[in-house]
């Protein structure tokens, strides 16, 4: 296989799982955009929203506009610094654990369909390669720890 042909397997895999992520959260008029925001705010409750921004890796104005969404309809409560009315924190509610529940329990299950019939070995060396890969696109994209 060339390159072209690995990246056409590499999209094909990822839009799969949005598409089944998509399924999982329709119910909570959610979709996989935010599957990140949804994990690092349920992990981290209090986390900030500047914080947040960084660990997306999209645009901050669609970051905004998500967050507001979420808050709107009742997935999140925002708390404003009193000190510094710019910084804003971010807790989850029941409703949006309910939905982390859900999305984690979707995430397993896609993984379990696509490995299903990797060794263990096998497995372990995938996520190792995924790993190392998602590791070097970051810092393609990004550049290294101090910015370059």
């Amino acid at each position: 296989m060339n390159n072209a042909a690995y990246f056409k397997t590499f999209e094909i895999i990822t839009k799969h799982a949005h598409v089944y992520l998509d399924n999982a959260l329709e119910k909570y008029g959610l979709n996989h955009s935010y599957r990140i925001l949804i994990e690092k705010i349920v992990d981290n409750p209090g986390i900030s929203r500047d914080v947040i921004k960084k660990f997306t890796h999209v645009h901050p104005s669609n970051t905004t506009r998500a967050i507001d969404y979420l808050a709107s309809e009742g997935f999140i409560v925002k708390k404003t610094n009193d000190l510094d009315k710019r910084i804003c924190y971010l807790y989850p509610t029941d409703k949006l654990k309910l939905v982390y529940n859900d999305l984690m329990e979707a995430e397993n299950e896609w993984m379990g369909l696509i490995t299903k019939e990797f060794s263990e070995e096998d497995l372990n060396k995938f996520f190792d390669l995924l790993n190392k890969s998602s590791n070097l696109s970051t810092l393609a994209i990004h550049g290294d720890k101090n910015g370059n």
